[in-house]
């Protein structure tokens, strides 16, 4: 039996909105904070659906991203902020998302990635600031 790599996160509330991801150890810059693989959701490009439209991610991270996904474990579950210490790329092969630390990251922090400009915003989803 294949023994799980332990995580260094756990998902609470977050004191910013609904639930977020923190820190459970201490986060080296660019450390991989975690590997989520993706759910497709029954929308394309130019459409909208609005199940679960505030956990979302556009299919591939591009200008000419085709699909709308859910990143599964906790990736749906990282806050934005204009000043995150997180960041995200795809695997496209394997179809995941692979969350990594830009800055370190304490113990007890929370973790946050970047949505988006003012566009991202403009689908419906619920804007909350976080400076």
């Amino acid at each position: 039996m294949e023994t799980k790599k332990q995580q260094k996160v756990e998902f609470k509330e977050s004191p910013v909105h609904g639930w977020g991801v923190f820190a459970t150890q201490d986060i080296a810059k660019d450390e991989v904070i975690e590997i989520c693989p993706v759910l497709f959701l029954p929308a394309k490009r130019g459409e909208i659906n609005y199940t679960l439209i505030d956990y979302s991610f556009e299919w591939p991270r591009s200008e000419s991203w085709t699909n709308f996904v859910i990143a599964l474990g906790y990736g749906s579950l990282y806050n934005h902020s204009n000043k995150p210490n997180a960041n995200w790329t795809n695997d496209i092969e394997n179809k995941t998302f692979i969350f990594f630390s830009t800055q370190p990251i304490k113990k007890g922090e929370e973790i946050f990635i970047y949505y988006g400009g003012e566009n991202y915003w403009k689908d419906g989803r619920t804007h909350v600031e976080v400076k």
